[in-house]
């Protein structure tokens, strides 16, 4: 297999290749470097180059489709300028301006199997319109929209070297929970041994850890809570390999604090940065919150929480950037992670 998709990557960059190099060579203006196409293009699109992206939400209430196309459409000098999302043949949604995506609530479908076909309008400067179309097929079964979703749960915990205190807190989000989420007893493992049990808040385990520096250990969590519509729910986490550091480590990391990536406009996003930096590390560092390549917050401080209210974003996938910065003389390293949020309403 891995022979195949080498042979297929190798046969879609000669496409590309040839396909670049046939239009330069048709270049109106040598001189210039540059290009225009004409006439009827669709024949010079090699079909690896276009595609459809498909997104669910983590509570499966939601589909997101959108175009995803190569990068040399923008060297070429190709714009998508429109796409009509047909489902089962009938005209579902067109869209004309970026993302160029559509949000299929569950509960809208009819059960069973279903056949998207997006229809991609591509025009160049000079060029004749070129309609690019992908299927994609999905189905719809008895429960795909939400179905038992109760307690969103954060559980919070710190990293440490040998002979520190692992402190862990879960913390119930209500604004995100069922109605009357409450925890009625929390349960620790490390390594498999049970070590604490819990039935009262805030439910916070403190532990000393005296294991040797660079080991690494499971933490498990076991939590029994109850809402108004289940006196017997369970949420079950776990770290598999938890390392004690040593004082010449670094590592930290970025996440939301929820579960699930759907939300409305006027909920509030929390997102969470948190290190360790050994005694040893001389290194300075500083975290970056960004929504949609817009600076929404930046601290230097750790661990670092911050809550940020949606208000007037568009319907579908929205870009969570986290930016963690490393500073050491005059040396700067950045290291980028993403996480997709959809808005629903």
């Amino acid at each position: 297999m891995k022979t195949i998709c080498t042979i297929a990557e190798k046969h879609l960059v000669c496409i590309i290749m040839l396909l670049t190099t046939f239009i330069i060579s048709s270049c109106k203006d040598d001189n210039v470097g540059e290009f225009v196409l004409t006439g009827n293009i669709e024949h010079l699109i090699p079909e690896g180059t276009y595609d459809l992206k498909k997104t669910e939400t983590s509570s499966g209430q939601y589909i997101v489709f959108m175009p995803d196309l190569d990068y040399n459409f923008e060297y070429w000098g190709l714009t998508l300028k429109q796409v009509d999302y047909y489902i089962d043949d009938e005209l579902y949604s067109s869209e004309t301006r970026s993302p160029w995506e559509i949000i299929i609530n569950k509960d809208d479908m009819e059960k069973g199997n279903h056949k998207l076909r997006a229809e991609m309008k591509i025009s160049g400067q000079a060029c004749d319109d070129v309609v690019l179309v992908k299927e994609k097929a999905f189905y719809i079964s008895n429960n795909s929209g939400i179905t038992e979703r109760h307690g969103d749960i954060y559980i919070d915990y710190n990293y440490i070297t040998k002979g520190e205190e692992l402190v862990i807190t879960p913390e119930l989000l209500t604004n995100r929970s069922t109605e009357g989420c409450e925890f009625d007893q929390v349960k620790y493992y490390w390594d498999g041994k049970l070590i604490a049990t819990y039935t009262t808040s805030p439910y916070t385990l403190r532990y000393k850890v005296d294991d040797e520096i660079e080991s690494t250990h499971q933490i498990s969590v076991q939590i029994a809570y109850h809402d108004v519509f289940s006196k017997n729910l369970s949420y079950n986490w776990s770290f598999s390999n938890y390392k004690i550091h040593s004082s010449n480590d670094y590592f930290y990391s970025c996440r939301l604090k929820s579960g699930r990536n759907d939300y409305k406009n006027g909920e509030t996003i929390s997102l969470v940065a948190k290190l360790y930096k050994g005694s040893g590390v001389k290194k300075d560092f500083d975290i970056e919150f960004y929504l949609d390549d817009e600076l929404i917050a930046k601290s230097s401080s750790f661990p670092y929480t911050f809550n940020y209210r949606l208000t007037n974003l568009s319907k579908g996938s929205h870009v969570l950037k986290y930016k963690f910065i490393t500073k050491e003389s005059n040396v700067t390293s950045i290291q980028t992670t993403e996480n997709i949020i959809i808005i629903t309403e």
